[in-house]
């Protein structure tokens, strides 16, 4: 699907925030309420929005902790590996990587046990050779 000009400054203002009102959005680009609510109900089906999420400020309680997992598989098993990461409620994101390492797993934790838990549930999966973590000790930018 070919997005347009409309189509991307929707999206920018969703990605700066997702709680904007559909008549805020509609003054903002220009279009009527349900010409804007129609746009991003395709957006939503089309899968160029997968979702909407909050990001946690300092003044509430902690967030948990996020952390990196670095995968070293038997070859090229990626394809088999994934779904079953997949699966891990705590796994944020999965990706595929050339080079040394083979798979990086973003994810989010209550606390550092969970962490541990959850390394080694990853590291006795099949095909998975070595896990390195770590833990995340502060973001100094985030454009997501």
């Amino acid at each position: 699907m070919a997005l347009d000009e409309l189509d991307g400054r929707l999206l920018a203002l969703l990605e700066a925030n997702g709680r904007e009102s559909a008549t805020k959005l509609a003054a903002k680009v220009g279009l009527s309420r349900s010409a804007v609510q129609e746009r991003v109900a395709r957006l939503e089906r089309d899968g160029i929005i997968q979702g909407y999420t909050i990001r946690r400020g300092s003044g509430g309680p902690p967030a948990g902790v996020d952390a990196y997992l670095f995968v070293r598989l038997e070859g090229p098993a990626c394809p088999r590996v994934a779904p079953l990461v997949r699966e891990l409620p705590e796994v944020l994101s999965i990706e595929s990587l050339a080079g040394e390492l083979d798979m990086l797993i973003r994810a989010r934790v209550p606390s550092m046990t969970a962490l541990n838990t959850l390394r080694e549930r990853v590291a006795h999966l099949p095909e998975v050779r070595t896990v390195t973590t770590a833990p995340v000790l502060a973001v100094h930018l985030d454009r997501r």
